[in-house]
């Protein structure tokens, strides 16, 4: 593993992160809190993009930046675990099962459709 490889996923990373951070934010303003709308189009978008670029045949740089590095950081498991345990914690049970079910049938409907049609 070289120096420019780990600079790559750090940049990617980097990107991923703020972007992640914007949505949520404009989420948190512009839409009702009752729902963790940021991490689900984190992550659809996550799904559909991992997909497009595994298709792509990247090379070793430009996939360890894009898919390590951007979408490592956009996309979250521990903000989706979270998010859900707060929501049973606060008795929205049907809301922790919608975005459970909406955030695993999409994303992974995102992927197939990236595979199969880039």
């Amino acid at each position: 593993m070289s120096f420019k490889l780990l600079l790559l996923v750090g940049c990617g990373g980097f990107l991923g992160a703020v972007l992640r951070f914007i949505i949520s934010a404009f989420c948190f303003k512009f839409l009702p809190l009752n729902f963790p709308y940021g991490t689900l189009i984190v992550n659809l978008m996550g799904g559909f993009l991992i997909g497009y670029f595994t298709k792509m045949g990247l090379n070793l740089e430009l996939k360890s930046f894009l898919i390590a590095g951007f979408l490592g950081a956009l996309t979250t498991f521990s903000t989706f675990s979270v998010e859900n345990i707060s929501l049973l914690q606060n008795a929205k049970y049907g809301l922790c099962l919608l975005n459970v079910s909406l955030s695993l049938v999409l994303s992974f409907g995102a992927c197939y459709l990236a595979l199969k049609f880039s």
